[in-house]
């Protein structure tokens, strides 16, 4: 058994404590059809724990699309609203009783998310752990978003806490990057329909949240 040791817990948001990469997924390539795109899903692995703007303005150059960055956007959030109102939020299984554990032990808890922070309210409200977090951060308002670790510096000054003392749960490759550059510890979700295969040194690496037991300042898995 693997034990971390830890004052303060940092998460990401998407496909950390919602599942909503299906539903990021099918309204970008709703978005790309519009313009006779068709890509398989694996392309869009790339852009995970990316900024919206950054996502964009990438997609719009490799694939020479002819709407601007802002337009692509305001029709992307246009999508992804219609497709979460039919999907509706899923958690990703064990997440939320792993942040009310970890509350329980009086763990310092942050969000720090590179999605807008409308979406980040809605989801900490509909599963009702809003109240759990002492810092919400939202990447859209930085200048430099992951894979930067300004979201996570600024995380952890929010909290009082050095990196040392910090775990960042992530599972995209620009969050584990951020996660890395500021130096905190990390515990990366690498969920099998993703990354089935993938290998990072230098992480705690889990393909389950179901798993994490937690007591004083100690996380175990």
């Amino acid at each position: 058994m693997t034990e971390i040791k830890a004052k303060a817990v940092i998460f990401d948001m998407d496909g950390v404590i919602v599942d909503s990469e299906p539903n990021i997924m099918e309204a970008k390539q709703n978005v790309l059809h519009k313009y006779g795109v068709y890509k398989p899903l694996s392309y869009h692995f790339k852009f995970m724990g990316m900024s919206f703007r950054d996502i964009w303005a990438q997609t719009r150059q490799e694939l020479d699309l002819p709407a601007s960055t802002e337009q692509l956007m305001a029709e992307y959030f246009e999508e992804v609203a219609q497709v979460r109102a039919k999907n509706g939020l899923q958690s990703i299984a064990g997440t939320v009783e792993f942040i009310k554990a970890l509350a329980q032990n009086n763990f310092k808890l942050a969000l720090a998310s590179s999605s807008p922070l409308a979406d980040i309210e809605e989801v900490l409200t509909t599963f009702g752990i809003k109240e759990l977090f002492s810092a919400v951060i939202s990447g859209a308002e930085l200048a430099h978003p992951k894979p930067a670790p300004d979201i996570f510096l600024l995380a952890m000054e929010k909290l009082g806490v050095k990196a040392a003392e910090s775990l960042v749960v992530e599972d995209s490759v620009n969050g584990v990057k951020a996660g890395l550059a500021a130096g905190a510890q990390l515990l990366v979700f690498n969920d099998p329909r993703y990354n089935p295969n993938r290998q990072i040194e230098g992480v705690n690496l889990v393909t389950t949240m179901t798993n994490l037991k937690v007591g004083p300042e100690k996380i175990s898995y």
